[in-house]
């Protein structure tokens, strides 16, 4: 397949294009920075703002998927994910791209504990704002897409199956995961056609 990544950058984004690169998957990378990580040679990096409706239009064309593992640094306002899903969607009509994988987080679910949920509420409220007007703009799409809350992530070695489930988990159980574990479920998301028009909750393997 070929695969258009969004966040490739960040840590999650480098282990998102370094198992697709190993499964074989052509890959893209587009973004502010250019992709330095160690597959850089296997991979076609562009140049380019994720909020910019016209310069992604310019580079979708050809591929299979988009895959979203945006996400936004520091604490403050921002409506970075918002408008990106927003140029994102446009881009894609426009294209004709359909398939579109995007990574959100547990922190809009119910059942995560007392302190995640006040952290959701208050210092990372911005954060949560983001994510919640993102998940909006997607689910609401006619494109074939899927949205994956994940819990936090580490960079350990993945441990275990994380679980995978369209219904919101009633406790608060594997609410750490690694990045490598949630890369692997959007692939798999993306191979398989897996929970297309879906809402998924990933939880992390139990120790």
């Amino acid at each position: 397949m070929k695969l258009f990544v969004l966040g490739a950058t960040g840590k999650t984004g480098g282990a998102l294009v370094a198992q697709a690169v190993a499964r074989g998957h052509s890959v893209t990378t587009f973004g502010r920075s250019p992709f330095a990580g160690a597959n850089k040679a296997k991979v076609l990096s562009i140049s380019g703002n994720p909020m910019s409706e016209m310069e992604l239009s310019d580079a979708l064309p050809g591929h299979d998927a988009v895959l979203s593992v945006l996400g936004t640094r520091g604490l403050g306002s921002t409506s970075l994910l918002d408008d990106s899903a927003r140029a994102t969607i446009s881009a894609m009509r426009e294209t004709g791209v359909r398939r579109l994988v995007i990574l959100s987080s547990a922190l809009l679910d119910s059942n995560i504990g007392l302190m995640p949920r006040l952290a959701a509420l208050t210092l990372l409220r911005h954060h949560s704002r983001d994510q919640r007007a993102m998940e909006r703009l997607v689910t609401a799409s006619d494109l074939d897409w899927t949205v994956l809350r994940a819990p936090r992530m580490n960079d350990a070695a993945p441990h275990g199956e994380p679980t995978v489930t369209t219904r919101e988990p009633s406790d608060t159980k594997g609410m750490l995961i690694t990045k490598d574990e949630v890369a692997r479920v959007m692939l798999d998301t993306v191979e398989n056609r897996r929970h297309i028009r879906e809402l998924v909750h990933i939880r992390g393997a139990h120790r």
